[in-house]
Protein backbone atom coordinates (compact mmCIF):
# COMPACT_ATOMS: atom_id res chain seq x y z
CA UNK A 1 0.00 0.00 0.00
CA UNK A 2 1.13 3.60 -0.65
CA UNK A 3 2.41 5.70 1.82
CA UNK A 4 -0.44 8.19 3.72
CA UNK A 5 0.66 10.31 6.21
CA UNK A 6 -2.37 10.63 8.10
CA UNK A 7 -4.02 11.27 4.81
CA UNK A 8 -3.56 14.95 5.05
CA UNK A 9 -0.75 13.52 4.26
CA UNK A 10 15.32 -2.86 14.00
CA UNK A 11 15.47 -5.09 16.20
CA UNK A 12 13.02 -6.01 18.48
CA UNK A 13 13.44 -7.39 21.79
CA UNK A 14 12.23 -11.22 21.39
CA UNK A 15 8.80 -12.49 22.16
CA UNK A 16 7.59 -15.69 22.63
CA UNK A 17 5.37 -16.23 19.25
CA UNK A 18 6.01 -19.39 17.17
CA UNK A 19 5.37 -20.08 13.65
CA UNK A 20 2.44 -22.87 12.95
CA UNK A 21 1.75 -22.66 8.79
CA UNK A 22 0.99 -19.23 8.02
CA UNK A 23 -0.13 -18.26 11.54
CA UNK A 24 1.40 -17.40 14.71
CA UNK A 25 0.43 -18.79 18.17
CA UNK A 26 -0.21 -16.54 20.41
CA UNK A 27 -1.25 -16.68 23.85
CA UNK A 28 -4.58 -15.33 25.46
CA UNK A 29 -4.26 -11.63 27.08
CA UNK A 30 -4.95 -11.04 30.70
CA UNK A 31 -5.49 -7.70 30.00
CA UNK A 32 -8.93 -6.18 29.60
CA UNK A 33 -9.76 -5.81 26.08
CA UNK A 34 -12.92 -3.83 24.88
CA UNK A 35 -16.18 -5.79 23.66
CA UNK A 36 -15.57 -7.23 19.85
CA UNK A 37 -19.07 -5.23 18.74
CA UNK A 38 -19.49 -1.74 18.70
CA UNK A 39 -22.33 0.29 20.44
CA UNK A 40 -24.99 2.12 18.45
CA UNK A 41 -23.56 5.79 18.23
CA UNK A 42 -23.46 9.03 16.46
CA UNK A 43 -22.03 8.57 12.93
CA UNK A 44 -20.47 11.44 10.25
CA UNK A 45 -21.06 11.70 6.63
CA UNK A 46 -17.24 12.05 5.71
CA UNK A 47 -13.87 11.07 7.51
CA UNK A 48 -13.25 12.23 11.37
CA UNK A 49 -9.76 12.21 11.67
CA UNK A 50 -8.99 13.88 15.40
CA UNK A 51 -10.83 12.43 18.41
CA UNK A 52 -10.48 14.31 22.24
CA UNK A 53 -11.87 12.93 25.40
CA UNK A 54 -12.48 15.01 28.37
CA UNK A 55 -14.65 13.63 30.94
CA UNK A 56 -17.77 12.21 29.12
CA UNK A 57 -17.03 14.58 26.08
CA UNK A 58 -15.78 13.38 22.66
CA UNK A 59 -14.62 16.01 20.57
CA UNK A 60 -14.41 15.16 16.85
CA UNK A 61 -13.06 16.52 13.98
CA UNK A 62 -12.30 16.04 10.01
CA UNK A 63 -13.36 16.40 6.77
CA UNK A 64 -17.20 15.83 7.56
CA UNK A 65 -20.08 17.99 6.97
CA UNK A 66 -23.11 16.45 9.13
CA UNK A 67 -23.73 14.43 11.65
CA UNK A 68 -26.16 11.40 11.63
CA UNK A 69 -28.63 9.93 14.99
CA UNK A 70 -27.73 6.25 16.10
CA UNK A 71 -28.48 3.90 13.00
CA UNK A 72 -29.97 6.46 10.65
CA UNK A 73 -28.69 7.24 7.38
CA UNK A 74 -27.79 10.06 5.39
CA UNK A 75 -28.85 13.78 6.29
CA UNK A 76 -28.42 14.70 9.93
CA UNK A 77 -27.09 17.83 11.86
CA UNK A 78 -24.91 20.26 9.96
CA UNK A 79 -21.61 20.52 11.55
CA UNK A 80 -18.47 21.83 9.34
CA UNK A 81 -15.82 19.61 10.30
CA UNK A 82 -15.99 19.87 14.25
CA UNK A 83 -18.82 18.22 16.34
CA UNK A 84 -19.28 17.19 20.01
CA UNK A 85 -20.74 14.05 21.27
CA UNK A 86 -21.90 13.14 25.30
CA UNK A 87 -20.78 10.30 25.53
CA UNK A 88 -22.56 9.38 28.90
CA UNK A 89 -26.43 10.37 27.56
CA UNK A 90 -25.29 9.44 23.39
CA UNK A 91 -26.13 12.99 22.88
CA UNK A 92 -24.93 15.52 19.80
CA UNK A 93 -24.11 18.79 21.71
CA UNK A 94 -25.02 22.10 20.23
CA UNK A 95 -20.97 22.66 20.22
CA UNK A 96 -20.16 24.31 16.53
CA UNK A 97 -17.49 25.85 15.57
CA UNK A 98 -18.06 26.20 11.62
CA UNK A 99 -14.93 25.73 10.20
CA UNK A 100 -14.43 25.94 6.15
CA UNK A 101 -11.80 23.15 6.52
CA UNK A 102 -10.58 19.73 7.67
CA UNK A 103 -9.93 19.49 11.57
CA UNK A 104 -7.08 17.54 11.89
CA UNK A 105 -6.26 17.82 15.49
CA UNK A 106 -8.45 18.89 18.76
CA UNK A 107 -6.42 19.58 22.55
CA UNK A 108 -8.52 20.73 25.26
CA UNK A 109 -7.35 23.20 28.45
CA UNK A 110 -9.96 23.51 30.65
CA UNK A 111 -12.49 25.88 28.90
CA UNK A 112 -11.02 26.04 26.15
CA UNK A 113 -10.70 24.00 22.71
CA UNK A 114 -7.93 24.24 20.52
CA UNK A 115 -8.27 23.16 16.98
CA UNK A 116 -5.69 22.47 14.52
CA UNK A 117 -6.33 21.70 10.39
CA UNK A 118 -5.67 23.41 7.14
CA UNK A 119 -9.11 25.57 7.65
CA UNK A 120 -8.73 29.20 7.00
CA UNK A 121 -12.16 30.80 8.75
CA UNK A 122 -14.01 29.68 11.96
CA UNK A 123 -17.38 30.60 12.69
CA UNK A 124 -16.87 33.04 9.39
CA UNK A 125 -14.22 34.86 10.90
CA UNK A 126 -10.20 34.52 9.75
CA UNK A 127 -8.08 31.91 11.50
CA UNK A 128 -5.93 30.51 9.29
CA UNK A 129 -5.54 26.72 10.16
CA UNK A 130 -5.31 27.26 14.20
CA UNK A 131 -8.28 28.60 16.32
CA UNK A 132 -9.43 28.76 19.88
CA UNK A 133 -13.04 28.09 20.66
CA UNK A 134 -15.23 27.52 23.74
CA UNK A 135 -15.58 24.59 24.99
CA UNK A 136 -19.43 24.66 25.62
CA UNK A 137 -20.73 27.17 22.77
CA UNK A 138 -18.01 26.66 20.10
CA UNK A 139 -17.57 30.22 19.67
CA UNK A 140 -14.37 31.97 19.08
CA UNK A 141 -12.44 33.05 22.35
CA UNK A 142 -11.51 36.75 22.30
CA UNK A 143 -8.32 37.98 22.05
CA UNK A 144 -6.67 34.27 20.90
CA UNK A 145 -5.16 35.70 17.15
CA UNK A 146 -2.18 32.55 16.34
CA UNK A 147 -1.92 31.45 12.68
CA UNK A 148 -0.07 29.40 10.50
CA UNK A 149 1.10 29.33 7.08
CA UNK A 150 0.18 25.72 6.64
CA UNK A 151 -1.43 22.65 7.92
CA UNK A 152 -1.90 21.94 11.50
CA UNK A 153 -1.30 18.14 12.04
CA UNK A 154 -1.27 18.11 16.20
CA UNK A 155 -1.90 20.17 19.44
CA UNK A 156 -1.17 19.57 23.27
CA UNK A 157 -2.10 21.55 26.14
CA UNK A 158 0.11 21.34 29.38
CA UNK A 159 1.46 23.82 31.74
CA UNK A 160 -0.33 26.81 29.93
CA UNK A 161 1.09 26.40 26.20
CA UNK A 162 -0.18 24.77 23.26
CA UNK A 163 1.78 22.85 21.58
CA UNK A 164 1.17 22.48 17.76
CA UNK A 165 3.08 20.18 15.21
CA UNK A 166 2.17 20.28 11.20
CA UNK A 167 3.53 21.45 7.86
CA UNK A 168 4.44 24.64 8.91
CA UNK A 169 7.29 27.22 9.17
CA UNK A 170 5.95 29.74 10.13
CA UNK A 171 3.92 30.97 12.84
CA UNK A 172 2.49 34.46 13.34
CA UNK A 173 4.44 35.78 10.94
CA UNK A 174 7.81 34.44 12.85
CA UNK A 175 9.92 31.25 11.28
CA UNK A 176 8.91 28.27 12.96
CA UNK A 177 9.76 24.98 11.26
CA UNK A 178 7.42 22.45 12.12
CA UNK A 179 6.76 22.82 15.86
CA UNK A 180 5.73 25.74 18.04
CA UNK A 181 4.78 26.16 21.88
CA UNK A 182 2.15 29.26 21.65
CA UNK A 183 0.37 30.62 25.24
CA UNK A 184 -2.82 29.15 25.89
CA UNK A 185 -4.34 32.86 26.91
CA UNK A 186 -2.93 34.73 23.72
CA UNK A 187 -1.85 32.51 21.48
CA UNK A 188 1.62 34.74 21.24
CA UNK A 189 4.80 32.29 20.18
CA UNK A 190 6.58 31.37 22.87
CA UNK A 191 9.92 32.29 22.82
CA UNK A 192 11.58 30.15 25.27
CA UNK A 193 10.36 27.02 23.89
CA UNK A 194 12.75 27.23 20.91
CA UNK A 195 12.66 23.40 18.83
CA UNK A 196 11.99 23.24 15.50
CA UNK A 197 12.27 20.58 13.40
CA UNK A 198 13.80 19.74 9.70
CA UNK A 199 10.35 17.98 8.60
CA UNK A 200 6.96 17.43 9.58
CA UNK A 201 5.79 16.98 13.11
CA UNK A 202 2.56 14.60 12.70
CA UNK A 203 1.92 13.61 16.21
CA UNK A 204 2.46 14.25 19.47
CA UNK A 205 1.92 13.38 23.07
CA UNK A 206 2.56 14.27 26.81
CA UNK A 207 4.46 11.59 28.65
CA UNK A 208 6.50 10.46 31.17
CA UNK A 209 4.66 11.48 34.01
CA UNK A 210 3.32 14.66 32.47
CA UNK A 211 7.08 15.87 31.91
CA UNK A 212 7.58 15.25 28.56
CA UNK A 213 6.27 16.36 24.81
CA UNK A 214 7.12 13.31 22.56
CA UNK A 215 6.49 14.05 18.92
CA UNK A 216 6.39 11.84 15.84
CA UNK A 217 6.80 12.39 12.02
CA UNK A 218 8.98 12.92 9.70
CA UNK A 219 11.78 14.53 10.64
CA UNK A 220 15.94 13.71 10.56
CA UNK A 221 16.60 16.70 13.56
CA UNK A 222 15.39 18.80 16.35
CA UNK A 223 17.68 21.84 16.20
CA UNK A 224 20.82 20.61 15.70
CA UNK A 225 20.40 17.48 17.77
CA UNK A 226 19.94 14.15 15.31
CA UNK A 227 16.35 13.08 16.45
CA UNK A 228 14.88 10.50 13.38
CA UNK A 229 11.14 10.43 13.29
CA UNK A 230 10.94 10.60 17.00
CA UNK A 231 12.18 12.85 20.32
CA UNK A 232 11.15 13.48 23.51
CA UNK A 233 11.43 17.55 24.46
CA UNK A 234 11.32 19.85 27.74
CA UNK A 235 7.89 21.07 27.99
CA UNK A 236 9.69 24.37 28.98
CA UNK A 237 12.65 25.21 26.48
CA UNK A 238 12.20 22.00 23.65
CA UNK A 239 15.09 20.79 24.32
CA UNK A 240 15.44 17.24 23.13
CA UNK A 241 16.00 14.34 26.34
CA UNK A 242 18.05 11.39 25.54
CA UNK A 243 15.96 9.06 23.60
CA UNK A 244 17.69 5.64 23.25
CA UNK A 245 15.66 4.18 19.83
CA UNK A 246 14.25 6.24 16.91
CA UNK A 247 12.33 4.78 13.98
CA UNK A 248 13.60 3.87 10.50
CA UNK A 249 9.81 4.97 9.39
CA UNK A 250 7.75 8.44 9.86
CA UNK A 251 5.29 8.52 12.70
CA UNK A 252 2.03 8.92 12.56
CA UNK A 253 0.31 8.74 15.86
CA UNK A 254 1.88 8.49 19.28
CA UNK A 255 -0.31 7.47 22.18
CA UNK A 256 1.47 6.65 26.14
CA UNK A 257 0.29 6.10 29.54
CA UNK A 258 2.38 5.73 32.61
CA UNK A 259 4.13 2.26 31.56
CA UNK A 260 5.23 3.62 28.20
CA UNK A 261 4.79 5.03 24.66
CA UNK A 262 3.25 3.93 21.88
CA UNK A 263 3.94 4.83 17.63
CA UNK A 264 2.15 3.98 15.11
CA UNK A 265 3.82 4.42 11.21
CA UNK A 266 4.40 3.44 7.88
CA UNK A 267 7.50 2.30 6.67
CA UNK A 268 7.48 -1.20 4.22
CA UNK A 269 4.01 -2.09 5.34
CA UNK A 270 2.90 -0.27 8.36
CA UNK A 271 4.41 -0.43 11.44
CA UNK A 272 3.67 -0.06 15.75
CA UNK A 273 6.12 -0.20 18.76
CA UNK A 274 5.99 0.55 22.27
CA UNK A 275 9.03 2.04 24.37
CA UNK A 276 9.91 3.07 27.95
CA UNK A 277 9.13 6.56 28.40
CA UNK A 278 11.93 8.08 29.81
CA UNK A 279 14.48 6.38 28.10
CA UNK A 280 13.49 5.62 24.86
CA UNK A 281 14.27 1.92 24.90
CA UNK A 282 12.49 -0.21 22.90
CA UNK A 283 10.43 -2.88 24.82
CA UNK A 284 8.35 -4.45 21.35
CA UNK A 285 7.45 -3.95 17.79
CA UNK A 286 4.94 -5.27 15.50
CA UNK A 287 4.42 -5.12 11.80
CA UNK A 288 1.07 -4.91 9.19
CA UNK A 289 0.82 -4.95 5.62
CA UNK A 290 -0.20 -1.13 5.26
CA UNK A 291 0.31 2.06 7.43
CA UNK A 292 -1.09 2.14 10.64
CA UNK A 293 -2.48 5.39 11.40
CA UNK A 294 -3.88 5.71 14.58
CA UNK A 295 -3.03 4.17 18.02
CA UNK A 296 -4.73 4.04 21.53
CA UNK A 297 -3.60 2.13 24.49
CA UNK A 298 -6.35 1.67 27.46
CA UNK A 299 -6.54 -1.14 29.90
CA UNK A 300 -3.66 -3.06 29.74
CA UNK A 301 -4.29 -3.23 25.85
CA UNK A 302 -2.74 -1.29 22.51
CA UNK A 303 -4.97 -0.65 19.83
CA UNK A 304 -3.22 -0.09 16.41
CA UNK A 305 -5.30 1.26 13.91
CA UNK A 306 -5.14 2.04 10.25
CA UNK A 307 -5.55 0.67 6.37
CA UNK A 308 -3.56 -2.84 6.59
CA UNK A 309 -5.54 -6.50 6.41
CA UNK A 310 -2.92 -8.18 8.13
CA UNK A 311 -0.80 -8.79 10.90
CA UNK A 312 3.30 -9.65 10.05
CA UNK A 313 4.08 -10.53 13.41
CA UNK A 314 6.95 -8.78 16.41
CA UNK A 315 8.82 -8.04 13.46
CA UNK A 316 9.07 -4.84 11.18
CA UNK A 317 5.79 -4.34 8.70
CA UNK A 318 5.91 -5.55 5.09
CA UNK A 319 3.52 -4.98 2.40
CA UNK A 320 3.34 -8.86 2.00
CA UNK A 321 3.38 -10.46 5.38
CA UNK A 322 5.51 -13.92 5.35
CA UNK A 323 3.44 -15.09 8.58
CA UNK A 324 0.02 -13.61 8.05
CA UNK A 325 -2.73 -12.95 10.49
CA UNK A 326 -5.85 -11.51 9.38
CA UNK A 327 -6.58 -8.50 11.01
CA UNK A 328 -9.21 -5.88 9.38
CA UNK A 329 -7.76 -1.85 10.20
CA UNK A 330 -7.52 -3.07 14.04
CA UNK A 331 -5.72 -5.10 15.75
CA UNK A 332 -5.30 -5.50 20.12
CA UNK A 333 -1.65 -6.29 21.89
CA UNK A 334 -0.46 -6.68 25.89
CA UNK A 335 0.71 -3.19 26.58
CA UNK A 336 3.55 -4.91 28.07
CA UNK A 337 5.14 -8.08 25.58
CA UNK A 338 3.35 -6.58 22.21
CA UNK A 339 2.05 -9.87 21.92
CA UNK A 340 -0.85 -10.10 20.03
CA UNK A 341 -4.37 -10.48 21.92
CA UNK A 342 -5.99 -13.55 20.31
CA UNK A 343 -9.78 -13.82 19.27
CA UNK A 344 -10.48 -10.14 19.38
CA UNK A 345 -10.90 -9.50 15.80
CA UNK A 346 -13.79 -6.86 14.98
CA UNK A 347 -13.53 -6.38 11.36
CA UNK A 348 -13.68 -2.93 10.14
CA UNK A 349 -14.58 -1.96 6.81
CA UNK A 350 -12.99 0.82 3.73
CA UNK A 351 -9.62 0.86 1.86
CA UNK A 352 -7.98 3.55 4.20
CA UNK A 353 -10.72 2.61 7.53
CA UNK A 354 -9.14 4.52 11.03
CA UNK A 355 -7.72 7.68 11.49
CA UNK A 356 -7.64 8.24 15.13
CA UNK A 357 -8.74 6.57 18.14
CA UNK A 358 -9.29 7.98 21.77
CA UNK A 359 -10.27 6.30 25.20
CA UNK A 360 -12.48 7.17 27.78
CA UNK A 361 -11.54 7.04 31.37
CA UNK A 362 -13.84 4.46 31.88
CA UNK A 363 -12.29 2.03 29.48
CA UNK A 364 -14.16 2.44 25.98
CA UNK A 365 -12.23 2.55 22.69
CA UNK A 366 -13.54 5.34 20.11
CA UNK A 367 -12.23 4.85 16.46
CA UNK A 368 -12.62 7.10 13.50
CA UNK A 369 -12.03 6.83 9.92
CA UNK A 370 -13.74 6.30 6.80
CA UNK A 371 -14.79 3.28 7.63
CA UNK A 372 -18.89 2.45 7.07
CA UNK A 373 -19.26 -0.68 8.80
CA UNK A 374 -17.53 -2.25 12.10
CA UNK A 375 -17.84 -5.78 12.79
CA UNK A 376 -20.37 -6.24 10.84
CA UNK A 377 -22.73 -3.64 11.59
CA UNK A 378 -23.20 -0.55 10.56
CA UNK A 379 -21.45 2.36 11.57
CA UNK A 380 -20.00 5.35 9.33
CA UNK A 381 -17.19 7.09 10.46
CA UNK A 382 -16.85 7.02 14.14
CA UNK A 383 -17.51 4.24 16.85
CA UNK A 384 -17.11 3.43 20.14
CA UNK A 385 -16.33 -0.26 21.50
CA UNK A 386 -17.58 -0.16 25.03
CA UNK A 387 -15.06 -2.10 27.91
Amino acid sequence: MELVLRSRARRALPLAVAACGSLFMVGSADAAVVQSHVALTWQANDRVEAITVVGHVAYIGGRFTSIMAPGTGPGGAPRNHAAAIDLDTNTLLPWNPNTNGTVQAIAVAKSTVYLGGSFTQVGGAGHSRIAAVNATSGALVAGWNATANAQVMTLRAAKGLVYAGGYFTTVNGAARNHLVALNGTTGAVDTGFAATADGNVLASTIANGGTRLVIGGSFAHVGSSAQSNIASLDLTTGAPAAWSHHTPYPVIALAADANGVYVAGAGSGGNFAGFAPSSGNLLWQGGTNGNVQAIAVVGGVVYPGGHFTTYCGPQGGQHTCTNPVLRSKILGVEEGTGQLVSGWAPSVNSALGIFAEAHTSGGALLIGGDFTKVAGASQQRFAQFMP
